[in-house]
């Protein structure tokens, strides 16, 4: 087959792949409750629609202008009935289409992962990337919520993969590409900011790959200047130039280290809105109160049936080890394998730097100096440069002739996450047998993030006489919500303490522990906790 006929042919798969995707996705979004944060997200994003530059820090600490795009399908509709008004389930389906938005996200990022892989390696190795991304679970299940965590990883993956481009073929034009990645990426999530000192370093060392011994100081200025520039014109226009150039004396700090520059520089007047800058101060405070204390936003952080007001260094490696398919964790781990074996400094500087380095950078920062970890969705943003490394131990196989092995893999991931449909969320791989005892090792918004309160309500339903988080021990059928009964929700708190000695006797979608409880058990609970 000629390469003309190839690249036809693996256009046609992935257009097939990616409309399978979208049609399953689109059933699946149907299938969901709203979850705890999407009102949020959604009410933020309107308000941003609205031309409003005032924000409300407290309600909308860590949102940020992206979500704008989630609530386009509420806006064209109030655009053609200018009186129109909404609440309750109403207004529930106005979230339910601005997931559509993600989805459409969703699908630009498979592209990406396919595009970047092909061109590194080949079409065929690209498909299979691709198809690793498409059977994550993760993304099935975080990529359709009105939230930022999909945005963020397209535009943190986009960033990496046009400066890599940039450095291929030294057009200015994929450095703009880059430049305005990261830009979005800023108005995606507070951690992306990071990427404003990883960047340049990067493009730094890729430069001096490419020219030893020498520096063009003009050059490398001229391309600061032009990141720069962009990142402060979005940051900036996405908030309205609310209270732009505002003087550090003027603002109402809550975080150590911003109360500390105040005090040092009260009358620099900082270059972006001021709506911006208090949500970075909101952040950088509560992560560093940590969970489960007074003012925190969440409970304690728990993994391995553990909690820590600041977090565990091995959260989201045990996170990633029980949430991601086992086959995807064996090609990840020979990938690794086949760079140690096969490295060379100019492979690594040519194309790995622009995967591993950002992977490392963010699995260091937010494992060891990220106290909100609430979740898997927080790191999810490194696994498309994940996918696409990958593409090194997929190419090899391939090469070997030993494309039977992907075959299996791919049968094996599939079988996995399908076991899970319509429902992803609260996907566990193979190494925890029973579901029902998923939450000794993972909670929070790894397992159950209110998207499933449909499942609950069927069950309910059909079982008239159970009840739902009863205030005390009662004889009878008990259900309860995991991330209650572990202390997650820092508004009810201890209040539901007296059910972590209990055995559940089922669950629904390892979310909701369904417990039977008999008359003796409920009076000798009752005189312990009374």
């Amino acid at each position: 087959m000629s390469t003309g006929n190839k690249a036809f042919s693996s256009r046609k798969i992935v257009f097939l792949l990616l409309a399978l995707y979208a049609l399953l996705q689109a059933y699946c979004i149907q299938q969901l409750s709203i979850n705890y944060d999407e009102p949020l997200f959604a009410a933020y994003g309107i308000t941003v629609l609205k031309f409003q530059g005032k924000k409300d820090i407290r309600e909308f600490d860590s949102k940020l202008p992206i979500t704008a795009l989630n609530m386009l399908p509420r806006a064209a509709e109030q655009l053609t009935n200018p009186s129109l008004s909404k609440s309750g389930t109403e207004a529930d389906k106005d979230i339910i289409n601005g997931r559509y938005i993600s989805l459409i996200i969703s699908i630009f990022l498979g592209l990406l992962i396919f595009r970047w892989t092909s061109e590194l390696y080949n079409d065929r190795v690209g498909l299979y990337s691709l198809l690793l991304y498409l059977l994550c679970p993760d993304f099935l299940a975080y990529g359709v919520f009105v939230s930022s965590d999909i945005f963020a990883c397209l535009f943190f993956t986009s960033s990496f993969y046009f400066l890599w481009k940039f450095r291929q073929h030294n057009h200015l034009k994929y450095f703009i590409l880059a430049s305005c990645s990261v830009a979005f990426a800023q108005i995606s999530k507070f951690s992306m900011l990071h990427l404003v000192f990883l960047f340049p370093l990067i493009q730094l060392i890729s430069y001096k790959k490419e020219n030893p011994g020498r520096l063009s100081f003009k050059k490398e200025l001229f391309l600061f200047l032009i990141f720069a520039g962009i990142n402060w014109l979005v940051i900036s226009c996405s908030h309205f130039f609310y209270h732009e150039f505002m003087l550090l004396k003027d603002y109402h700090f809550t975080s150590e280290p911003f109360q500390k520059l105040q005090a040092l520089l009260g009358n620099f007047p900082v270059p972006f809105p001021e709506s911006y800058v208090s949500s970075m101060d909101a952040v950088i405070y509560f992560d560093r109160l940590g969970g489960g204390v007074p003012g925190s936003l969440n409970g304690a952080s728990y993994i391995l049936g553990e909690h820590s007001r600041f977090g565990f260094w091995y959260y989201y490696l045990v996170s990633i080890f029980y949430k991601l398919p086992i086959p995807t964790l064996l090609i990840w781990i020979a990938s690794f394998g086949v760079l140690i074996f096969r490295f060379t400094r100019k492979i690594f500087l040519n194309k790995e730097i622009f995967l591993l380095v950002p992977i490392l950078y963010f699995l260091f920062y937010l494992s060891l100096f990220y106290n909100t970890q609430v979740g898997i969705r927080h790191i999810i943003f490194i696994f498309p440069l994940l996918f696409v490394h990958s593409g090194s131990v997929i190419n090899l196989i391939i090469k070997k002739k030993k494309e039977i092995i992907l075959f299996l893999v791919s049968g094996w991931q599939f079988i996995s996450v399908a076991l899970f449909f319509p429902h992803f969320l609260p996907y566990t791989n193979e190494l925890i047998i029973n579901k029902k005892y998923a939450y000794k090792k993972l909670a929070d918004s790894n397992i159950c993030y209110g998207e499933g309160k449909k499942y609950l309500h069927q069950f309910l339903e059909a079982n008239k006489t159970a009840v739902y988080l009863p205030d005390k021990p009662q004889a009878g059928k008990m259900v309860m919500e995991i991330n209650e009964m572990l202390n997650m929700n820092i508004a009810t708190i201890n209040k539901y303490s007296w059910v972590k000695d209990l055995n559940p006797s089922g669950h629904i979608h390892s979310q909701y522990l369904i417990f039977d409880i008999s008359p003796s058990m409920a009076d000798s609970l009752q005189k312990l906790y009374p």
